[in-house]
């Protein structure tokens, strides 16, 4: 009977499979401003990703090409650069942006596929951003982020370096949003956190996405870092603190049988 016991409370602990995610290919980001449509779609290590390290995507914008942006430098960071210790995996969008003229419309979309987690488990996903927007009033910071279980994400378009844009992809069915509605504010300081709950389905992947849209009605700029992560429901972690319980006291009483 103890030795059955140990079997299942040790599947449970191999089921809940904290160190998911292998490294791929498929981490993108599109920069685009929607006033003028420009913009760029990068996949990391292609021609126009200017960080060399595999999961990190750094596109950088300075001195026009972007609307009436003057300075766009933004980063997008997946697996294997960061995620898979304690959680099933993370993305991060940062970026620091310029306008220099007149308006603006800048919106940001980072994604990436092939998280790993158990089939049928559900997972929280947790999203927090903060950063700062210098503009006239009725300017506005728009965040989203998503999970979907069955590891699609929006299309993105083919890579391209920075010039004319068509258009981005719907949001995929099922994909679960962090923030509900999505976080908007105004000129000024701003920071959110939020979380929602998916099923990861019948496959063992799934997939993060996130976009920012800042909206300027004049002149500013503009600098934030948007995260999210995947980690275990909070039952799944009821479940593994339970287990390690049992495994103690199992232990416990054969060292005692032992010393008796």
């Amino acid at each position: 009977m103890r030795q059955k016991l140990v079997v299942g409370i040790l599947g449970a602990l191999m089921g809940l499979s904290f160190f998911g995610s292998s490294a791929s290919a498929d981490l993108r980001l599109r920069v685009e401003d929607l006033t003028s449509g420009q913009g760029a779609v990068i996949t990391d290590g292609g021609a126009n990703d200017l960080n060399p390290a595999l999961g990190a995507i750094t596109f950088m914008a300075v001195g026009g090409g972007l609307g009436n942006f003057s300075i766009n430098v933004t980063t997008g960071l997946s697996k294997p650069a960061i995620g898979g210790i304690t959680d099933f995996g993370q993305i991060d969008l940062n970026s620091v942006n310029v306008l220099s003229t007149g308006t603006g419309t800048l919106r940001l979309t980072l994604e990436d596929t092939g998280f790993v987690a158990d089939p049928l488990s559900i997972i929280h996903v947790l999203g927090a951003v903060g950063g700062t927007l210098i503009a006239p009033a009725g300017s506005t910071i728009t965040v989203q982020s998503w999970a979907n279980g069955d590891n699609l994400v929006p299309d993105l378009g083919a890579d391209q370096s920075l010039g004319p844009l068509g258009a981005i992809g719907l949001t995929p069915a099922g994909s679960v949003p962090v923030w509900t509605p999505a976080f908007v504010s105004g000129p000024g300081a701003f920071s959110s956190s939020s979380s929602g709950l998916f099923d990861n389905g019948t496959d063992s992947t799934f997939s993060l996405f996130a976009q920012v849209t800042v909206n300027f009605t004049g002149a500013g700029n503009v600098s934030f870092d948007e995260s999210q992560k995947a980690v275990p429901e909070p039952a799944s972690l009821l479940l593994l603190g339970a287990g390690v319980a049992g495994l103690g006291l199992l232990a416990n009483r054969r060292r005692q049988r032992l010393n008796n």
